[in-house]
């Protein structure tokens, strides 16, 4: 056998001298066509930027560019922390590897990014000009808070005067990418509505939690938890409490009639998701969370109103779940007089005490308003609430305002499809009375628990979001009918917190001015924040011909090693998957493990210890990969190419003709036997089919046989007999004189063989067989 091969030799992923040497084994022959820059055209690029993976701080750093370059020339290097420039400078660029030191300090704690940008007049692909680097800065423990209304300023000013250190941001301000939730020992969500993160920044939260120790807390609110359209979420799955509420406790029974706009509009994607498939979605969740015995229609509203789902009892989730995806799409906009005319009809016959309209509409393109916001005051005074919620922002947006205040409901507007299952089961649950419990009480307080250290007793709350604790929970408080208030649990390598009253004014306004309000959450913030691993490990993190290599140095503070074997490291990619790795000590105090790292982006690896208390203790370092591999090494690597020619027996071609060369391991011929088998099974079939189909009495057909070759035997017998017989009297015949021939001949006596007779019985052959079968029988 005979591979030709063109590369430049340059690895992207995996070992080209070990597929060689498997080549060779195997007598395979591998000629090489050499790829690459054989002219001397001009080109930069970013190897790489290193950086000390941990630093103090206000302590100067040193950062190292290595540039590559197939000219001599100028090059300008612009280097910027956190995505701000701080400084660029400029150096001359030798032909091969240049490398440029640029100094830093630090002055802020958290996961710094430093980027370098290089820029030359002679470059052809600027797709290799950039690198990047991770510092780690070590200090004061450092908050995010999240919340819908940034003007509360309650919780983070307790926070601060505790000694902490806290940012506050409202919906625009949540971490998009995975290094930056690094900067934060905890993210605390306080009274933070679903609707204002999406789906993806959810699971980055989620797997910063769960995959990088950071703490994690959700603290109530009109807009936390269930009411805040957390149900079925990523963010739901890192919490102790379970949000299924409607499946245990006793509400009134609730009717709910969804309708969506199914125009044309609708069929736009969103993330690669039609905008009908994300309101179905947002129908589907719904249904999840109610309970058997509420009631749910869903219907699309074009040309028609048409019902993929008839009010039916959710006696069946799962057969109404499979009706939603049948939604599809139609003409024309939605018709909002017609659609509100089918939902009085059809909400006006259900028994429920609660009815409900849910209305999914375009923001720009809403039709036949006229008549709309009556009907709705009519629907309300039959104790029938609508609420609208607006796809997208647009000239009808004011309307659909106003039908959502005369039909008692809420108005939502949604810039983006994704938000419609938060905003839809966030509604639900409002409307059926499901998702707070109003009334003043006071807190049940257990025991040990160490948020609580120091307090004996709070002052009383207003109201809380209704949860139910999950079994592996630990819960600190409980509310006057005993459900959670304060509970955590161990999730992964973090530890999440829920608060199910708040820590506002507005249901804690006696919280507030309690002298043990700053005491409690500092506590409570500090308990479930991130905390660093007992050994001081040095932990580096870098990319290496197509692999992500980790590197963990273990040595106390006079430089003697550290057993580092009871620490593990996991590893999130730059697609958010996570993988253990298991270290290999390679020296005394060193240990090495490596990943697959091919894809563009941010690698985050975390080294964990478990804790005596049943948690994890956790480091964290990461690098990222700028560009696609394959831009990063241009030159011809010859040396790569000369030992895959060794190992598998070839030759460097320069010509086409020279890959008609002969060979010395020829090979031989396969003749394919496929066909000719393919031939033999299908004339086997029809038997086959036969044998299977045709049902033959085997018995039967034994015993026929049987029996005729019983009655061929007793004829046969008979037929000797009389030849024998036969013969007997031609012999006596012969014997007799003449004139007894004569005589006998004149007379004719019956033929012997008519009825012959034997000498000792004087019966016939006849005779005999009959008797024989009767004493057979």
């Amino acid at each position: 056998m005979h591979i030709v091969l063109m590369t430049d030799g340059n690895e992207t992923s995996g070992d080209l001298a070990e597929a060689a040497q498997v080549a060779g084994v195997e007598n395979l022959t591998i000629d090489v066509v050499p790829l690459g820059h054989k002219e001397r055209t001009a080109e930069v690029s970013v190897v790489s930027l290193s950086s000390p993976a941990h630093a103090q701080l206000n302590q100067p750093i040193e950062l190292r560019a290595v540039l590559d370059s197939t000219v001599d020339q100028n090059a300008s290097l612009a280097l910027d922390r956190d995505g701000v420039v701080i400084k660029t400078v400029s150096a001359h660029l030798m032909v091969g590897r240049n490398s440029v030191v640029l100094n830093d300090e630090l002055g802020s704690t958290g996961f710094h990014k430093y980027r370098v940008q290089v820029s030359a007049p002679k470059d052809g692909d600027n797709r290799n000009n950039t690198g990047l680097s991770f510092v780690d800065v070590r200090g004061k423990a450092r908050f995010l808070v999240l919340q819908q209304n940034i003007a509360r300023t309650e919780l983070a000013t307790a926070l601060r005067r505790n000694g902490l250190d806290v940012d506050v941001a409202g919906a625009g301000g949540v971490p998009a990418r995975p290094e930056e939730f690094q900067n934060y020992d905890a993210v605390l969500f306080n009274d933070f509505n679903a609707s204002s993160i999406t789906e993806a920044q959810m699971k980055l939260v989620q797997s910063a939690v769960r995959d990088s120790g950071i703490g994690f807390a959700m603290i109530g609110g009109e807009n936390s938890f269930l009411p805040g359209g957390y149900y079925g979420t990523p963010i739901a799955e890192a919490l102790p409490v379970d949000l299924n509420i409607r499946q245990r406790k006793s509400f009134p029974s609730t009717s709910v009639c969804i309708i969506v706009d199914a125009s044309g509009s609708m069929a736009m994607q969103e993330d690669g998701i039609p905008k009908l498939r994300l309101a179905g979605k947002a129908a589907e969740e719904t249904i999840k969370m109610m309970s058997p015995l509420d009631r749910v229609g869903l219907a699309g509203s074009a040309d028609g109103i048409e019902f993929v789902v008839k009010m039916q009892p959710l006696t069946d989730k799962a057969a109404a779940i499979d009706q939603c995806q049948r939604l599809a799409f139609g003409g024309g906009g939605i018709y909002i007089r017609p659609s509100m005319q089918r939902a009085q009809e059809v909400l006006g016959q259900e028994p429920s005490k609660v009815r409900h309209l849910i209305l999914m509409a375009d923001g720009n393109d809403s039709d036949e308003q006229e008549g709309a916001i009556s009907i709705a005051l009519q629907m309300r005074a039959n104790h029938i609430t609508t609420t609208v919620v607006a796809i997208g922002d647009g000239k009808d947006v004011r309307f659909l305002r106003m039908l959502a205040a005369a039909g008692g409901g809420r108005f939502y507007l949604a810039n983006r499809a994704a938000q419609l299952p938060a905003i839809v089961t966030q509604d639900t649950s409002i409307i059926s009375r499901s998702a707070i419990e109003e009334g003043r009480f006071f807190p049940k307080l257990s025991p040990g628990e160490e948020i609580l250290n120091g307090i004996d007793a709070t002052p009383a709350l207003g109201a809380y979001c209704l949860t139910d604790s999950r079994p592996l929970a630990r819960v600190g408080m409980r509310t006057g009918k005993d459900d959670p208030l304060l509970a955590t649990w161990q999730y992964g390598l973090g530890t999440s917190l829920a608060f199910t009253s708040d820590a506002q004014a507005r249901w804690a306004s006696d919280w507030v001015g309690w002298n043990s309000f700053g005491t409690f959450w500092s506590q409570a913030v500090r308990t479930i924040s991130r905390r660093a691993t007992k050994n001081k490990y040095d932990t580096v993190i870098k990319y290496e011909g197509g692999k992500g290599v980790v590197e963990v140095r273990a040595f106390d503070s006079f430089g003697n090693a550290l057993n580092a074997s009871d620490a593990k490291v996991k590893v999130t990619d730059a697609k958010g998957a996570v993988s253990d790795l298991a270290l290999s000590e390679v020296a005394p105090g060193v240990y090495t493990s490596s990943f697959d790292a091919t894809t563009v982006g941010t690698y985050i690896a975390t080294v964990t210890e478990a804790d005596s208390s049943g948690g994890f203790r956790t480091s964290s370092s990461g690098f990222s990969l700028p560009y696609p591999a394959e831009y990063r090494d241009y030159h011809t690597n010859t040396a790569n190419l000369q030992r895959v020619v060794d190992l598998a027996d070839g030759r460097m071609l320069r010509g086409p003709a020279d890959a008609l060369h002969k060979i010395k391991n020829v090979g031989s011929s396969i003749t394919e036997m496929w066909l000719t088998l393919l031939l033999f099974a299908a004339c086997l079939l029809p038997l086959d089919i036969a044998v299977r189909r045709i049902a033959l009495p085997i018995d039967e057909i034994v015993r026929k046989a049987i029996a005729a070759l019983r009655r061929r035997k007793p004829l046969a017998q008979v037929q000797v007999v009389g030849r024998l017989s036969a013969a007997k009297v031609r012999v006596q015949e012969a014997r007799l004189p003449a004139d007894t021939k004569a005589v006998k001949t004149t007379e004719q006596p019956p033929a012997p063989s008519a009825n012959p007779r034997t000498k000792s019985t004087g019966l016939t052959a006849k005779e005999l067989l009959d008797l024989k079968r009767k004493n057979r029988k």
